[in-house]
């Protein structure tokens, strides 16, 4: 498992971004997909960003019986623009996972495409997150990477938009999850750009384009387009692949930014989420490998699936080191060149990360050292939410932990008011 990641971080480094040859398409349509519960804080800006940024685009807001004034606020927004528009579920079948919600909306949006002979081909649609901004060169992207028929789906680079407070002592630990997430997904960034040679992006939850004409031919077959676990963005990506071996994935270099959690009980309940929907996906190897999936993308995609039960022995033998010790025994343990060995290629490759982190934002020397103090904190932190993680999964708790969001300061909201 070692060598696999720091063979797969080293090609991560040090390959070119592949370059794309073809013109944009200029008879795509999108659709933005906004999942939104109770996300009266952000929903607003979102909305209104997203109509300022991508003035052709339609954006349609999947109320998943929110409490608060969500549903009020887009009630407003779609009275206002004919392109924004309100899909409201209600109980029973409200509340039941991200996945859920955009399988529902997608049918309700298929449709009256279907009906009116739309060539679902060049429809598009964008999910974003409720705190979802689009960067302005993105559907450009989006467009010359679509141009390519066998392309069916696609996922934007993903950047954190630090918070505003001051840093603090109180605020100390949040600021340092938010700065280690955007390093995460700079070094994610880099991973995709490998895994677009090989056909095995991986789509996230926010950022994530599928071209309508797939998603019609799921819901023909009775298959979800996004399946229902706790990973649904991965296993979507999954589905996409296995549904037909000549279907491609595109990475897209343009971001979508959002909010970071700065709360270390909340970042570990979130990357428990994480854990436990890769958990899920086990099921998914034996079609993997039965399937005509290039194989470099069948090893890659085997990886990331395996990866949570590979750390599972990890954390099992840290936890269980007390009882070796009672015992008199150490159980297994490496030699020391061998240790030393891979704790400096560890580093070494955090360093390098950094590096590039710095020589991309122009990080201060300050900036820098506070980087490379979050490392710990973010290891700590991760390390914490494997163990909840295998706990949810083995007892089967399946709550979806939501992500809290927060009002950023100089963004214009509207009222629900008359």
């Amino acid at each position: 498992m070692l060598g696999l990641y720091f063979l797969q971080m080293l090609l991560s480094a040090l390959l070119p971004t592949p370059r794309r040859q073809l013109r944009p398409d200029d008879t795509l349509h999108f659709t933005f997909l906004i999942p939104a519960l109770n996300e009266e804080r952000v929903i607003g800006a979102t909305v209104l960003t997203l109509r300022e940024l991508a003035p052709e685009a339609r954006v349609a807001v999947i109320d998943d019986a929110s409490d608060d004034a969500t549903a009020a606020i887009m009630t407003r927004l779609a009275v206002q623009d004919a392109r924004v528009s309100l899909l409201s579920r209600t109980a029973p079948q409200a509340r039941e996972g991200k996945g859920q919600a955009l399988n529902w909306a997608v049918q309700q949006l298929l449709t009256p495409l279907q009906a009116a002979g739309a060539d679902l081909s060049r429809e598009i649609f964008v999910v974003v997150d409720a705190d979802g901004r689009i960067t302005p060169g993105l559907l450009a992207e989006a467009r010359a990477a679509l141009a390519d028929g066998h392309v069916v789906g696609a996922q934007a680079r993903v950047r954190i938009r630090p918070s505003v407070t001051r840093l603090s002592p109180r605020t100390l630990v949040g600021r340092m999850l938010e700065q280690q997430q955007d390093l995460e997904f700079f070094i994610i960034r880099h991973v995709q750009r490998l895994r677009e040679r090989w056909h095995s992006v991986g789509l996230f939850g926010n950022g994530q384009f599928m071209r309508a004409s797939y998603l019609a031919s799921q819901l023909a077959r009775g298959v979800p387009a996004w399946p229902d676990c706790l990973s649904e963005d991965f296993a979507s990506g999954l589905e996409m692949r296995l549904a037909r071996p000549e279907n491609r994935m595109a990475f897209l270099e343009s971001a979508v930014t959002q909010q970071g959690l700065p709360d270390l009980r909340l970042f570990s309940r979130q990357r428990a989420r994480w854990t436990q929907g890769t958990m899920q996906c086990l099921p998914y190897l034996p079609r993997l490998w039965a399937s005509r999936v290039p194989w470099l993308a069948r090893l890659d995609l085997t990886y990331f699936i395996l990866s949570p039960w590979m750390n599972a022995v990890i954390v099992l033998s840290l936890l269980t080191q007390p009882l070796r010790w009672l015992m008199g025994t150490q159980g297994l343990v490496l030699d020391a060149t061998v240790s030393a060995v891979i704790t400096a290629l560890n580093i070494g490759l955090q360093l390098q990360w950094v590096a590039r982190y710095q020589r991309e934002n122009g990080l201060s020397p300050a900036r820098v050292l506070f980087t490379l103090a979050s490392l710990p904190v973010y290891g700590f932190a991760l390390f914490l939410s494997l163990p909840m993680a295998y706990r949810h999964h083995f007892t089967g708790r399946r709550t979806w932990d939501k992500s809290t969001r927060h009002a950023e300061p100089g963004e214009s909201l509207p009222t629900t008011g008359d």
